[in-house]
């Protein structure tokens, strides 16, 4: 879901600068975690607790704003409902970013070798990403976006939907479903086996954005700038402290696991909502650069997907995070992460170029690409 498109005058640079931002740390994070030795990384003490809390703040940042986004970039039809040239982009783009979460992890070389693939790589085949979440979770939003006719009615379901998440997320974690449900299916609803993002509570976040944004789309310019300027900072710092509230009060629960507490949910959440204020105010100071920082946060699946190929290379061709795993030192960890943060926007600027120059580069690359796909896994 791209900002780049919305009307200038709606558009709120500092979502995009809260986007960008969460991706650098994840770059960041994701190279730092592969490749640095553990020993010399003490998650439980400062500075590195602190690092660690980040790195949990980059994906629930992704899915608010992508939410917050969805309802801006939503063109209408004559009923109020999301319009159908909508509907199908949307789900196309939502089918898309399911398959590149699966292929990044295919579980064999070539699809003849799939009934040979031992039980242990298809449970990591069948564990869910930030990918398979996004994509699951934008096709029940295109769904809801289609079945209602307003704004407001939009946000107030998207928030409903958002609480119950949180909500029931302790109850579904306490559900065997392997038991009972198909692997494939099980593995959204649980992280038994692995799954990093399962939609219980993480989706959540997602709806969360979609009910901010609908708060934002329905103020007039004049009140969204005001809210932005005066309000926005107080209103995360709320939802921290209801969050604070609501995690002492509950954690003593036996089935309400840290992880899984709603009031972590809701703390998180201010602290996001924080977040996207300060960028705000840091906005001001970078507007000569905004179009080229809002193209780079309107790719930020794209990076998502390029900087993993860098760190860990395709089921086919593994890359430093595997054939490296855990064996740098600090120093050279944050230099291959300076490295990679540099490389993948280089990489989207040079395809930028390449489409831009070349009459036919977007199919050509669109098409080797699959080509190459094709190749890997027939041959």
């Amino acid at each position: 879901m791209s900002t780049t498109n919305l009307n200038k005058k709606h558009r709120l640079f500092a979502l995009d600068l809260a986007r960008l931002m969460a991706m650098l740390m994840m770059m960041q994070g994701h190279t730092i975690d592969a490749l640095v030795q553990p020993q010399l990384m003490h998650l439980e003490e400062f500075p590195w607790n602190v690092w660690q809390f980040m790195r949990g703040l980059t994906a629930p940042i992704f899915l608010i704003v992508s939410g917050t986004v969805h309802v801006f970039a939503m063109k209408r039809n004559e009923l109020g409902a999301m319009s159908e040239e909508t509907r199908k982009r949307r789900m196309n783009w939502a089918w898309i970013i399911l398959l590149c979460g699966y292929m990044l992890v295919f579980p064999a070389n070539r699809l003849i070798d799939l009934p040979f693939v031992q039980p242990d790589a298809l449970a990591m085949f069948f564990q869910v990403n930030i990918l398979q979440l996004t994509a699951c979770t934008l096709m029940a939003i295109v769904w809801l976006s289609t079945h209602t006719y307003s704004v407001r009615s939009l946000g107030i379901r998207s928030g409903i939907i958002a609480l119950s998440i949180f909500a029931l997320a302790p109850i579904v974690h306490s559900i065997h479903w392997f038991d009972f449900l198909p692997e494939f299916i099980a593995s959204f609803l649980s992280a038994e086996r692995g799954s990093l993002f399962p939609l219980f509570p993480t989706s959540g976040f997602m709806f969360l954005g979609v009910a901010f944004g609908s708060f934002l789309y329905l103020l007039t310019e004049e009140q969204r700038s005001i809210f932005m300027r005066k309000y926005i900072i107080l209103l995360g710092f709320m939802l921290f402290i209801v969050g604070v509230g609501i995690y002492q009060s509950t954690y003593t629960i036996a089935l309400i696991m840290e992880y899984l507490n709603p009031g972590s949910m809701i703390l998180r959440t201010g602290i996001i909502i924080m977040f996207i204020g300060l960028c705000f105010y840091l906005g001001k100071f970078l507007r000569p650069f905004e179009d080229r920082l809002v193209f780079f946060s309107s790719k930020s699946l794209h990076i998502y997907i390029l900087h993993l190929l860098l760190l860990y290379g395709t089921p086919w061709f593994p890359s430093i995070g595997r054939i490296f795993n855990h064996e740098a030192s600090l120093e050279v960890g944050a230099l291959t992460a300076l490295l990679i943060v540099i490389i993948t926007p280089g990489l989207l600027l040079l395809d930028q170029y390449l489409r831009s120059t070349l009459f036919y580069a977007h199919a050509t690359i669109k098409y080797t690409l699959l080509a190459m796909l094709a190749y890997a896994l027939i041959v």
